[in-house]
C-alpha cells in the first residue's frame, strides 16, 4: 500500500516541478508542460515503485 502511495507522491511532485520550470517561447503552455512532464514523471514513478518493492522484499526476508 505504501509503495504505491509514495510512488504517486513522487509522480505528482515531478509533474509540479515541470510546471514551475521555465520553457521556451512557444512551449510555455500548461498542457505542453504537463505532456513533457510525463516524460520525467513516469520513469520516476516506475523507479520509485521498483526500489520500494525491492526494499520491502529484502526486509521481509530478514
Amino acid at each position: 500500500m505504501g509503495t504505491i502511495l509514495y510512488s504517486v507522491l513522487i509522480y505528482a511532485i515531478v509533474l509540479c516541478l515541470t510546471l514551475l520550470i521555465p520553457a521556451s517561447e512557444g512551449y510555455n503552455e500548461i498542457y505542453w508542460k504537463l505532456l513533457v512532464g510525463q516524460v520525467y514523471a513516469i520513469p520516476a514513478f516506475i523507479l520509485v515503485f521498483f526500489l520500494l518493492s525491492l526494499r520491502n522484499k529484502i526486509l521481509k526476508l530478514k
